[in-house]
């Protein structure tokens, strides 16, 4: 690639192929675990045990603090990080509820 005002199609080409070859590589590596979009499987595992034991203990219907929820998965040393990823993704999908100014959490289904 050369320093110039425009850019022609092989300098096009040639980000492409370098972006490509580089992502692909930090990929099949691990490198990019914790970059946005991308889990470990390791990471993928412990979020679904989190999600099991969360939907386990918390039944449809009912409600509970977060703050309790965060304490009790802490006790059992998952990481803050995955305990919040796990509620978001709930609450995304429809699943969780924030109730009273968002300190509680209610199981939808």
């Amino acid at each position: 690639m050369k320093l110039q005002p425009f850019a022609t199609e092989s300098d096009v080409d040639e980000a492409l192929r370098l972006f490509q070859v580089s992502t692909l590589d930090a990929a099949m590596s691990g490198n990019l675990a914790g970059v946005e979009g991308f889990t470990t499987e390791e990471d993928q595992e412990m979020l679904g045990r989190i999600e099991k034991q969360l939907k386990r203990r918390f039944v449809i219907g009912s409600q509970v603090s977060e703050h309790a929820v965060l304490q009790d998965f802490l006790k059992q040393k998952y990481p803050e990080r995955a305990i919040q990823k796990v509620i978001h993704f709930m609450l995304r999908r429809g699943e969780l509820q924030h109730r009273m100014q968002r300190k509680m959490l209610y199981r939808m289904k």
